[in-house]
């Protein structure tokens, strides 16, 4: 395929139907951090293809077109124990509902469920999608700020339970430095190295600057 490998494959109708599960009422976790995901991965599809490193640009649009898929949901009360684990349910009905073969959707699914916290992610399809889904991390300060503002304001809503700021700056150094430490390299090349060099002085230029306001 040419570069920018999403323009040949979006798909409004999937995008549509992605969409309704997805609520507005979630200030993160919403359609908007999908769109951002998908910009984020278009780029890290184009880069290794250019660098020749092999990767199949449909299955990481799909994956991340339906990763937080159903994240407004009891996922647990429908017989799921993670909500990575509901959403790639959901992409799997959705998909079949297309006609996208099987061994896509396989591959859809492995992607989808490497976005959890503790998950392996070996292939590049995986490794593009986990890095797409923790762009934010890495963008304008005021941008970061935001979400993680966003995402305390998700986690009362979803437990009930009031975050305090400071509480709730403690949990975001925990978590940020978690996935810093899990570094996403892209097999049979060193494609992406410096992108995810400058991902990590962003990311944690941004944590300091967090913990250092009130």
């Amino acid at each position: 395929m040419d570069p920018m490998q999403f323009d040949s494959i979006r798909n409004p109708h999937l995008e549509k139907v992605a969409a309704e599960l997805y609520s507005d009422e979630m200030p993160y976790h919403n359609f908007i951090h999908v769109l951002g995901a998908l910009a984020a991965g278009e780029i890290l599809v184009d880069r290794c293809l250019s660098e020749g490193v092999p990767i199949n640009a449909k299955v990481v649009y799909y994956a991340l077109l339906f990763h937080d898929a159903g994240y407004h949901e009891d996922h647990i009360s429908k017989g799921f124990t993670s909500k990575e684990e509901y959403s790639a349910h959901l992409a799997v009905q959705c998909l079949r509902a297309e006609a996208i073969p099987e061994d896509t959707i396989e591959r859809v699914v492995a992607a989808i469920l490497s976005t959890q916290r503790d998950a392996k992610f070996t292939s590049n399809e995986e490794k593009a999608v986990r890095a797409a889904d923790l762009a934010g991390l890495a963008s304008d300060y005021k941008t970061f700020r935001s979400n993680a503002e966003k995402l305390r304001q998700e986690e009362e809503t979803l437990t009930g339970r009031k975050v305090a700021w400071d509480e709730w700056k403690t949990a975001v150094k925990e978590t940020i430095e978690f996935y810093l430490s899990q570094e996403i390299r892209f097999t049979h090349s060193d494609a992406c190295a410096d992108h995810s060099a400058s991902f990590h002085t962003r990311a944690k230029q941004n944590l300091l600057r967090l913990l250092s306001e009130d």
